[in-house]
């Protein structure tokens, strides 16, 4: 990794609108329904666009988003190496490290 690229993380803010109405959403045959940002997100972060994910809280990644959609957010930031910030408590996920990823999972029961 060239020094220019360490310099200038690119990161992927999520945000989410919890109060009700209308929303975008994706659907995908197979995986199920989320918001459109957050297909966005997962396509970016697949597509290397993305060094770092920067959200308010945690478990607002889990709101509107089906079950198959989050394993193919979880599996597609571990295969990138990428950390989940977590702005409020301000803490960060490393998928990759199995305490790390339940604490993340455990965040969808809260």
């Amino acid at each position: 990794m060239s020094k220019e690229h360490k310099d200038n993380k690119k990161a992927a803010t999520y945000i989410v609108d919890t109060k009700p109405g209308n929303h975008s959403y994706a659907f995908v045959e197979g995986v199920g329904e989320c918001r459109a940002n957050f297909m966005r997100m997962v396509e970016g972060i697949d597509k290397g666009e993305v060094d770092v994910i920067v959200v308010a809280d945690a478990k607002l990644l889990y709101i509107d988003t089906s079950p198959l959609w989050m394993e193919k957010f979880i599996a597609t930031v571990k295969r990138h190496h990428l950390l989940v910030a977590n702005a409020t408590h301000r803490t960060d996920y490393d998928l990759r490290r199995p305490a790390d990823e339940a604490a993340f999972r455990a965040l969808a029961k809260k």
